[in-house]
């Protein structure tokens, strides 16, 4: 049986993209140096807390959002990631791309780690905005490799479809 085709993002220009990170506290200086680092205009960033921050009362029309959510206990990280999108909701445009990142809570994100996490993101992005379903952006071995160290060190790295 063939699968439909799934309605794919245009491809984001980083440069010229309007951004919003959003995330624990103690994530959010790490994913803004990361941003800037992989191209993001630092002036077309929004930067959004999510502890605790009940309602978004901005508009925006950003193409994509990147949320970091520490994982605690037995509190389910998907629906922290789903909750924090749908709070993220006015700032983004229809069908923006959604890169959710979830930290274990004994995970400290050191610089080496910091890079594997840019370059898993990046890879994310690219098969967001694939023209085709079918054929994904190549990972080499050494970005394998990195997508492995993350998972060792207690990162996730995922798209989220609302």
């Amino acid at each position: 049986m063939a699968r439909s085709p799934r309605e794919r993002h245009e491809p984001i220009d980083l440069r010229s993209a309007e951004v919003v990170l959003a995330g624990a506290q103690d994530l959010l200086p790490v994913l803004r140096a990361a941003s800037v680092r992989a191209g993001v205009d630092a002036a077309r960033m929004r930067v959004v807390g999510v502890d605790g921050a009940s309602q978004v009362r901005e508009s925006a029309d950003a193409d994509l959002a990147v949320i970091a959510i520490r994982r605690r206990g037995d509190d389910p990280a998907f629906h922290r990631a789903q909750e924090a999108a749908e709070l993220l909701e006015p700032l983004l445009r229809p069908g923006a791309v959604r890169i959710v990142i979830t930290v274990s809570r004994a995970t400290r994100l050191v610089p080496k780690l910091e890079r594997a996490l840019t370059a898993e993101v990046l890879h994310q992005l690219g098969a967001a905005t694939a023209w085709s379903g079918v054929r994904r952006p190549f990972r080499s071995l050494r970005t394998r490799l990195g997508t492995a160290g993350l998972r060792t060190a207690g990162l996730r790295v995922f798209r989220l479809t609302v």
